[in-house]
Formats: structure tokens, sequence, C-alpha cells
């Protein structure tokens, strides 16, 4: 299928990558649903209530900004189309929707800001390292 052998190990280890990427995107969907005292089912379930969609959007928000979508040429934003399947299978314009939401709540809510922070400090180092990547992603494009 691969004429060069480089280019199958190319494309397997982006397969590994996006793979890891799927599992921080499984973690990051416990810790919301941690937070806010609900199980991860409620996040993908269909209902519409403040705190399920509150914490949905978080999820959302988090997903969409902390985690890479490895290509061939450079690092993405996670796909917003992955983020809603991973989320009840949402469709992307509800995704995009809801980083905005919470975007624009984090300018003016510090509370807000606050419950993020403790998010992402229960989701540990992984995320760090994440962000490690992207800024050697981002080096080794200039």
């Amino acid at each position: 299928m691969y004429p060069n052998t480089h280019d199958g190990e190319r494309r397997a280890a982006l397969h590994r990558l996006r793979h890891a990427q799927f599992a921080e995107a499984r973690r990051i969907r416990q810790a919301v649903a941690d937070a806010y005292t609900l199980t991860p089912a409620h996040l993908y379930a269909p209902g519409r209530a403040h705190p399920l969609a509150e914490a949905r959007q978080v999820a959302m928000y988090l997903m969409r900004t902390r985690l890479l979508w490895p290509t061939p040429t450079r690092n993405a934003a996670f796909p917003s189309e992955r983020i809603g399947r991973l989320l009840g299978h949402r469709d992307h314009s509800t995704v995009l929707h809801g980083v905005a939401v919470i975007a624009a709540r984090l300018v003016t809510d510090h509370s807000e800001d606050a419950c993020l922070r403790q998010i992402v400090n229960a989701l540990g180092a992984a995320l760090d390292a994440i962000d490690e990547g992207r800024t050697h992603a981002h080096r080794r494009a200039a």
C-alpha cells in the first residue's frame, strides 16, 4: 500500500498521535464530568438542562483549545466534528458555539476561569506535555 516504508512509518506515527489525543479527550470528558458531579454519559446525553449544557460546553472548550490534531504537515486544533462525536454526536457548529460561549465567559467571569483551571489541574501533567509539544511544533514550523 505504501511504496516507501518511511511513508508507512509516518502514517503509523500520526495514527498513534491521534489515538493519544482521543485518549486525552476522554480524560477531559471524565474530568469535566467529575467537576460538575456528572457521569460522562450525561455529557453525551440529549438533555439541554443548564448544568448539562454548561459542562458540555466546558468540555468542548477544553478539547478544542488544549488538544492537537496531527496532520502530515502541521498540528492543527482538534477538529470540532470529532469533538461533537465524543460528546453525543453533536454538530460541529454546536461545538463552535460552545467554544465561543465559554471563551466569551472567560473574558467577563473570573469564576469560570477558576473552574477551568481547577479542571486542568485535575488533569495533571498530561496536558502540560501537550502544550510543550505545541511549543516545539511551532518552533519547528517557524
